[in-house]
């Protein structure tokens, strides 16, 4: 089984939990345990790059959090945690009771370290089912093999030779796949894949694309609802700006039309964005992850 777990504040706890891999806005840190595979996803910078906290956050399964600071950031990752219906797994470095009897977190434990693999492979999440969908977070030409493809399987399974579509709509074959160093015939919800293809240059993905079974072209406009968190104590209104966050893709967006919870949406860029996508919200101001939203 494939875990997906997001690890926003610690880098020494993310190199406990795998071994470093890919690099970028987001570092990735894998292990493998005979037939479990845990991915942990940790934003390489949490000040400029802070869009990749609320990145790792909506791609993962699960989120841990150190303990081993009590301070501003902390708060700012305990507000995102209670946006999102996710198990949060705390280190139990030092006593954040306080912090959470403010914050509702409807799922979350406190684990010592030394239990914290045993515990994330512990959490049996159903299989995602539906159609076929990659998350791209990276593509580079590979000298022999053509363009490869760095992804998660969000949802459904893929298997090799077959078609699907990316963003552009462009037609691509799977030609082969890898997961941690290793051919594989199929990867379901939760992999971490490399995926050689044929159809689409290397320099036609961007991240945040997708490969989906269904042609899911690039939008400039959603209509969707949302949920601000009361912490934040933001009003959103027509005419305000924010940066929205959806898996690997972040934007600047406009707010057109809002009536209750339920909002219009104007992009900077298209993006490639399906229906049942959930999606966070950012400001410039702590807690800068301040809203969580589902397209309509």
């Amino acid at each position: 089984m494939h875990y997906v777990v997001a690890i926003p504040l610690d880098k020494k706890l993310a190199e406990f939990i795998g071994k470093g891999g890919a690099e970028g806005s987001i570092n990735f840190y894998n292990r493998k345990m005979g037939e479990d595979v845990i991915v942990g996803l940790a934003p390489s910078s949490l000040e400029d790059k802070f869009y990749a906290v609320a990145e790792t956050f909506l791609i993962s399964q699960q989120i841990l959090v150190s303990t081993a600071n009590i301070d501003k950031l902390l708060g700012e990752i305990l507000v995102a945690c209670s946006l999102l219906d996710k198990h949060v797994i705390f280190t139990n470095e030092n006593d954040i009771t306080n912090f959470l009897a403010g914050i509702k977190i409807p799922d979350y434990e406190i684990i010592p370290r030394e239990q914290l693999v045993e515990r994330i492979l512990a959490i049996k999440k159903n299989p995602t089912d539906g159609e076929p969908r990659v998350d791209i977070d990276h593509a580079f030409p590979v000298k022999g093999i053509g363009s490869v493809v760095l992804g998660i399987v969000t949802r459904g399974t893929i298997k090799v030779h077959e078609e699907l579509y990316h963003s552009s709509g462009k037609t691509i074959n799977v030609k082969s796949m890898q997961s941690q160093d290793v051919d594989i015939q199929t990867a379901g919800p939760g992999t971490r894949v490399g995926i050689a293809v044929k159809g689409i240059e290397h320099d036609e993905i961007s991240k945040g694309d997708l490969f989906t079974k269904a042609k899911t072209p690039r939008v400039g406009q959603i209509k969707a609802t949302i949920r601000v968190s009361e912490i934040a104590k933001e009003e959103v209104k027509a005419g305000n700006r924010y940066t929205l966050v959806t898996n690997f893709t972040d934007v600047n967006v406009l707010v057109e039309q809002i009536s209750g919870s339920d909002v219009t949406i104007k992009f900077e860029k298209p993006i490639p964005i399906m229906p049942g996508d959930q999606f966070l919200l950012l400001r410039e101001k702590a807690p800068r992850i301040f809203a969580v939203g589902r397209v309509a």
